[in-house]
């Protein structure tokens, strides 16, 4: 086993990546910040639940549904993505939220995974 040194330079500032604080880097009610995506997902909003899905990390199989379910199953989806973010809630906040408002939900879910 060879005897491991660390080496650390002068001057040099630590970066540490901060965990996930158990909320959503960008609220609800944000989705018209950007206009690209407020305008796609209300135009053609079963391909932008499969842009989302794909997004987010799940199969082909899981975006062609999401895709032919909008917005059926969006708060499966959305309860998918608090998981691999570690952010809070729950299925109830996630089924109001995706039937109260499908798009702005929609593209909450894709704009964590892009940012």
């Amino acid at each position: 086993m060879q005897n491991l040194k660390s080496c650390e330079a002068p001057n040099l500032a630590v970066i540490y990546c901060q965990p996930h604080s158990g909320e959503f880097r960008h609220d609800l009610l944000s989705c018209c910040n950007s206009c690209s995506d407020c305008i796609t997902a209300h135009f053609c909003p079963n391909f932008y639940a499969y842009c989302a899905s794909q997004d987010a990390g799940e199969g082909t199989l899981m975006s062609c549904f999401q895709c032919f379910t909008f917005p059926l199953c969006l708060c499966c989806l959305r309860s998918a993505a608090r998981g691999k973010k570690s952010i809070d809630g729950n299925i109830f906040l996630d089924c109001c939220a995706s039937y109260f408002c499908p798009f702005c939900t929609i593209i909450q879910i894709r704009r964590e995974f892009r940012s």
